[in-house]
């Protein structure tokens, strides 16, 4: 279909992008803008599912997935192009040059000043979701050098407005074309149906990748060279989040923990009923050997986390402890997935 994608889908597919969220503020209305209330309109930073507070933060989670990369989004990260700039330059100065960064951007405020300051911060990358008014500033980002494409929806219905910009991409010589499925999320769900789309599976809309495959062909049947790369919504779940959270996995997973089949992070909770979690976790250490960093208290304080190596020689002399096994996803809240009680 393609010889090659961007560097920025490359190691996405791989789960190694940060995505860094820089501001919710966009001052252009999509439709199917899949944005939800903790984020759109809201003037703040997250790193991947972290809220960020400090700098540091936006370090921490790229070293918790050993990020090859960032992918920096919102909103339109160009509202607020110092905040933008200084996470470049911050990324690139921590990890270094070969740390590959692109952006999102609607490019209403790539001006020619801004794309010269983003390309001297060490963006590698930028991607226009852009209007056929605008569409122009793909062209002032290739001329200063910067590796630039358009990545936009495949909605249904719109095949022929897909052709002319890639014929416009090929003309100004740009770098990719990357076409997403059109997807439907809580937040945008009113808006597609009140135009008539249709679910297709868990999120997709009927029709979106149809689309993209007729657009695709039809470029390869008229010997279009543009790399033209199609992201369906099940690629994004199933490949990109799944590859970085198992990524953090790896990272984040406490000794007494364990990974499970299905990529989750599992653990035993012991809830006795003689004694508190507390004592329970010191007499196991101090009468009976077993390792401090082999168990713990839980952050509510009702139960003790223990390895699975050692459940059997707690029941044994504390028969009457009930016993619970949880799955969680490896992301910086835990989000509890699955809570199964063992014994009662």
């Amino acid at each position: 279909m393609v010889k090659h994608i961007p560097r920025g889908c490359e190691l996405c597919l791989k789960g190694a992008k940060l995505v860094l969220f820089v501001t919710g503020l966009c001052d252009r209305w999509c439709y199917y803008c899949p944005l939800g209330e903790t984020r759109k309109g809201r003037d703040v930073v997250y790193a991947d599912e972290i809220l960020v507070e400090k700098d540091i933060d936006v370090i921490l989670e790229g070293r918790a997935i050993d990020a090859e990369g960032t992918g920096i989004t919102g909103g339109d990260p160009l509202i607020r192009l110092n905040r933008t700039l200084k996470y470049i330059r911050i990324l690139k100065d921590f990890f270094g040059e070969e740390h590959h960064i692109h952006l999102y951007t609607n490019g209403m405020y790539a001006s020619r000043e801004a794309l010269i300051k983003l390309k001297e911060a060490g963006l590698d990358e930028i991607r226009f979701h852009v209007t056929e008014s605008n569409r122009h500033k793909i062209k002032d980002a290739k001329i200063l050098g910067l590796c630039a494409g358009a990545e936009v929806p495949a909605i249904p219905g719109e095949e022929s407005r897909l052709r002319d910009l890639v014929l416009y991409l090929k003309r100004i010589g740009a770098d990719f074309l990357n076409i997403n499925q059109l997807e439907f999320t809580p937040q945008n769900a009113y808006q597609l149906k009140e135009r008539g789309f249709e679910l297709d599976g868990p999120a997709a809309a009927k029709g979106s990748e149809e689309t993209a495959r007729k657009v695709i062909q039809w470029a390869e049947s008229e010997g279009i060279d543009l790399p033209i790369y199609y992201c369906s919504s099940s690629t994004k779940d199933n490949m990109q989040l799944k590859m970085r959270l198992l990524r953090r996995l790896k990272n984040v997973i406490r000794p007494y923990e364990e990974i499970t089949d299905d990529g989750l992070i599992g653990k035993f909770l012991v809830i006795p009923k003689a004694v508190l979690p507390g004592e329970l976790r010191r007499r196991l250490i101090l009468e009976f050997g077993i390792p401090h960093y082999m168990s713990r208290v839980s952050a509510d304080g009702q139960s003790l986390v223990i390895h699975r190596a050692f459940l059997e020689s707690v029941l044994k002399f504390f028969p009457d402890s009930s016993v619970v096994y949880v799955k969680e996803y490896p992301t910086a809240i835990r989000e509890r997935m699955a809570k199964i009680p063992l014994r009662y």
